[in-house]
């Protein structure tokens, strides 16, 4: 079995065994600004976004732009 340990200097977690050898190192990716409005996140933020808000109109203007593109493919606009 492993355990986890985590490395908040460059947010990496080590994946040891139990008797203390390293199995792996896995890297988490961190976001400094929002993807929506640009806005400082806090430092070592694995959410890409400032609000809930923020999230839900960045994935709504995705849905609405793959479904404009898939209308194009199929001529139907």
């Amino acid at each position: 079995m492993a355990k986890r340990v985590n490395n908040m200097e460059n947010s990496n977690i080590k994946i040891v065994n139990f008797n203390g050898n390293l199995k792996g190192v896995v890297t988490t990716k961190t976001y400094k600004y929002c993807m929506r409005c640009g806005k400082s996140l806090p430092e070592g933020s694995i959410e890409a976004f400032c609000d809930f808000e923020c999230k839900s109109s960045y994935y709504t203007e995705n849905a609405r732009e793959i479904d404009s593109v898939w209308r194009e493919i199929r001529g139907i606009d």
